[in-house]
C-alpha cells in the first residue's frame, strides 16, 4: 500500500489508514511502501507476485483484492494494470479481461508494437490458445482533474482501447 506523504499527501491521507485497517483485520502480508505512482488513484496497492496495481480502494475492495490474489486471481474493477506490461499492454489486458471475464492473474500474456503517432497494436494471448488484437490509442483523461492532492486540474495521458477483436 502506498503511504508516502512526501511524494503526495493523498497516499498518506488515504493509504496509511487503509494499511492500518488491513493490518488490524489480520492481513499481515500488507506492507507500507514509499511510492507506487498514480496518486490520483489513491489509495493504491501493488500485489505480488503478479504485479497488478489497484487504485481507489476501500477497506472492502482491498480485502477482496487480497483474497483474489491469494487464490491466483485479480480483480478487474479496481485494476490499474499489470506492472509487467507497458501502458498499452495494460489497457489491452484489461479490455480482454472485461470482455471475457477472465480473472486468473497469470492467464494472459501481451506483446505490443508501436503503430506510430500514439497508437499501438497489442496482441493478448490466453494460455488456452485464444488470442485478441487490440488497437490502443493514447488520449487524455477528461474532464480535467487534479493528478494528485493539492495540484491544479490537468488532463493526464490515458491509454484507450479503440478496437478489440478475437483472432
Amino acid at each position: 500500500m502506498c503511504t508516502n506523504g512526501r511524494r503526495d499527501r493523498c497516499c498518506a491521507l488515504l493509504g496509511r489508514p487503509l494499511a492500518a485497517d488491513l493490518a488490524a483485520a489480520g492481513h499481515s502480508e500488507v506492507w507500507e511502501v514509499t511510492h507506487l505512482g498514480g496518486h490520483r488513484f489513491s489509495p493504491t496497492m501493488l500485489v505480488l507476485p503478479y504485479g497488478y496495481a489497484y487504485g481507489r480502494l476501500t477497506a472492502e475492495s482491498a480485502k477482496e483484492v487480497l483474497a483474489a490474489t491469494a487464490s491466483g486471481h485479480m480483480v478487474p474493477e479496481w485494476s490499474r494494470g499489470c506492472s509487467g506490461w507497458d501502458r498499452p499492454g495494460q489497457a489491452a489486458d484489461q479490455a480482454v479481461r472485461l470482455a471475457t471475464g477472465e480473472t486468473r492473474a497469470d492467464a494472459l500474456a501481451v506483446a505490443q508494437w508501436p503503430d506510430g503517432a500514439g497508437r499501438w497494436r497489442v496482441e493478448v494471448r490466453h494460455e488456452d490458445g485464444r488470442s485478441w488484437e487490440a488497437e490502443v490509442v493514447e488520449g487524455v483523461s477528461e474532464p480535467p482533474r487534479p493528478e494528485s492532492c493539492g495540484k491544479a486540474a490537468g488532463s493526464p495521458s490515458r491509454m484507450e482501447v479503440a478496437s478489440l477483436r478475437e483472432l
